[in-house]
């Protein structure tokens, strides 16, 4: 999913980013450097890129080499159903729409639920992640759709299926909800993604984990994308209004 398990605390106030005009890269940003007050809202970053792409890798390895062992140890293979063919790719990239659709919606949806998770974004997740290169996007929406759709559906979800298919899909998605728990409503819309992701596996008579994982990842780094368009957006309006207010 967009937002990964990593712990994080919330910024109290908006961080300024200066953007560099580099030709390698549209998303080439610099941030104010760790520990540097400021200007403008006194605020200090507490994270550099360096430290919350580390923590992200970690979270996502460790669910990775979790599956591993869990499935050793009761004798499932999380790898066991995928394989690589151009077909499923394609379908793993068809699938991405549908979620895309999901996400444009809660961008711009005026409830007070989601509105609240896009504050919650804008004060935790999007300034670290608009501190992040592409090729950095690219490495964490990669890491997030392998190593949790190896963990949620390539061994969780088969683990328990056998035993009871309607209990296999309650248990995968219930964790995969909890796993994104930023806000109780977000809570809800990733137990539902992962719901979707579940059945690109369990509906298809040759099920291959390549479709969930090529759609979770590809979802991730576009929802990335989204997202630090809207920060900046939001910066830009924050700028605004305390240009207005000064006197």
């Amino acid at each position: 999913m967009a937002i990964t398990g990593t712990p994080i605390r919330p910024v109290t106030a908006p961080v300024r980013i200066r953007i560099l005009i580099q030709p390698r890269s549209r998303l080439s940003l610099s941030p104010l450097p760790p520990g540097k007050e400021n200007p403008i809202n006194g605020s200090v970053p507490e994270y550099t890129t360096k430290q919350f792409l580390t923590g992200a890798a970690i979270f996502e390895g460790g669910l990775l080499l979790a599956a591993l062992v869990l499935g050793w140890l009761v004798g499932t293979d999380p790898l066991a159903e995928l394989t690589f063919n151009r077909k499923d790719v394609l379908l793993g990239l068809i699938a991405t729409l549908p979620m895309l659709v999901f996400l444009f919606v809660c961008l711009i949806a005026p409830t007070e639920g989601l509105a609240r998770i896009r504050d919650f974004l804008r004060q935790t997740i999007s300034p670290l992640l608009s501190q992040c290169r592409l090729p950095d996007l690219i490495l964490l929406a990669t890491l997030a759709g392998v190593c949790e759709e190896v963990f949620f559906r390539g061994f969780l979800y088969l683990a328990i299926e056998p035993l009871n298919p309607f209990l296999a899909v309650l248990t995968t998605n219930l964790l995969f909800g909890l796993a994104h728990a930023v806000t109780p409503l977000y809570t809800v819309l990733a137990a539902f993604l992962g719901l979707y992701l579940t059945s690109l596996l369990s509906i298809d008579s040759t099920p291959n984990l390549l479709v969930p994982v090529i759609a979770h990842a590809v979802y991730d780094l576009l929802a990335f994308l989204l997202i630090i368009r809207d920060y900046r957006h939001w910066m830009q309006d924050q700028k605004r209004l305390q240009n207005d207010a000064d006197p």
